[in-house]
C-alpha cells in the first residue's frame, strides 16, 4: 500500500503563530481527504494523515542546545564591561588618575592601554567557556571555531569599549557596577534574541534589538554551536561588531576629560 509523505516547514520563531499555520496545515489536509471532488474515493477515517513534529536544528528537542550557545554572549558583555568600568573609575576616586592629567598621555592611548589586559582576561574566559560547553556539556562546535574566535575578539572588545564610556560619565565604583549591569543586562536578556528571535520583535523593541551588539554574537554562538554556520554565514556579525569598536573608542575619547572641573 502507497504511503504518500508530504512535508511542510514552518517557521516556529514565533510559536503562536507557527503553531497556527501548523493547525491551518492539518486541517487542510483533512478537508481535502474528506471532500469528495478530489476524486480519489478515500475513506477519510481510513486515510487519517499522521503529523509528526521534528526541529531542525535540535532534532532531540533537548535544551542544553539552546542554553549553553547562550550563555558567553551574557557572560563577555556583563563581566568584561564592568570589570573595565570599575578599572578607570576607581582610579578617580583614588586620585591617580591625575598621573593622566599631568602627563602628555593622549586620551585615546590611556583608554587603550587600559582596555587591552581586559580584553586578554575576556578572551581567556571565553576559551574556559569553549572548553565547559564542549567537554562538560558535550555540545560540539558545528561550525567554524576560528571564525567564532575571531567575532569573541571584537565582541570583548566592544563590550569592554562599553564599560569605557560608561566608566567616563561616573565616578563611584558603586555607580559603575549597577549602572553597567543594568544597561548591560536588560537589552541583552530582553532584546539580543535570547528569550524571541529580534526578528519577532516590533517598533523601539526591534531597533534596540537590531543596534545592540549581543544580538550579533547570539546569532554566531547559537550558529556555530547548534546550526553550523560557517564563516561566509557569520560575515555580517563581523561587520557589525567591527563598526561598533571605533564609534565606542571616539565617544569614549571626547567623553574623557583632560582634567577634572
Amino acid at each position: 500500500m502507497r504511503r504518500p509523505e508530504v512535508s511542510a516547514q514552518v517557521d516556529g520563531a514565533n510559536t503562536f503563530r507557527g503553531e497556527t499555520v501548523s493547525q491551518y496545515v492539518q486541517g487542510v489536509q483533512d478537508k481535502a481527504l474528506q471532500d469528495p471532488s478530489n476524486g480519489l474515493d478515500l475513506k477519510p477515517p481510513k486515510y487519517r494523515a499522521n503529523f509528526q513534529d521534528r526541529y531542525m536544528y535540535n532534532p532531540t528537542f533537548e535544551s542544553v542546545y539552546a542554553m549553553v550557545p547562550s550563555v558567553p554572549p551574557i557572560l563577555l558583555i556583563l563581566i568584561p564591561a564592568i570589570l573595565m568600568a570599575i578599572s578607570v573609575v576607581r582610579e578617580k576616586e583614588l586620585g591617580s588618575i591625575i598621573n593622566f592629567y599631568v602627563t602628555p598621555t593622549a586620551r585615546l592611548e590611556y583608554l587603550l592601554g587600559k582596555q587591552l589586559p581586559y580584553i586578554t582576561i575576556g578572551m581567556l574566559n571565553y576559551f574556559i567557556l569553549v572548553v565547559m560547553a564542549v567537554v562538560v556539556f558535550g555540545i560540539p562546535i558545528k561550525g567554524s571555531f576560528l571564525m567564532l574566535t575571531l567575532i569573541t575578539l571584537l565582541y570583548v572588545t566592544t563590550t569592554t569599549g562599553l564599560g569605557l564610556v560608561i566608566s567616563t560619565f561616573v565616578s563611584s565604583q558603586v555607580a559603575a557596577v549597577f549602572i553597567t549591569a543594568i544597561i548591560t543586562l536588560v537589552p541583552t536578556i530582553q532584546f539580543s534574541g535570547l528569550l524571541q528571535p529580534v526578528s519577532t520583535l516590533a517598533g523601539r523593541a526591534k531597533f534596540v534589538g537590531t543596534i545592540w551588539p549581543t544580538t550579533y554574537y547570539m546569532h554566531a554562538s547559537k550558529g556555530a554551536f547548534t546550526k553550523g554556520l560557517g564563516a561566509e554565514l557569520l560575515m555580517q556579525d563581523v561587520i557589525f561588531l567591527a563598526c561598533c569598536i571605533p564609534v565606542l573608542w571616539a565617544v569614549s575619547t571626547l567623553a574623557l576629560r583632560k582634567q577634572e572641573k
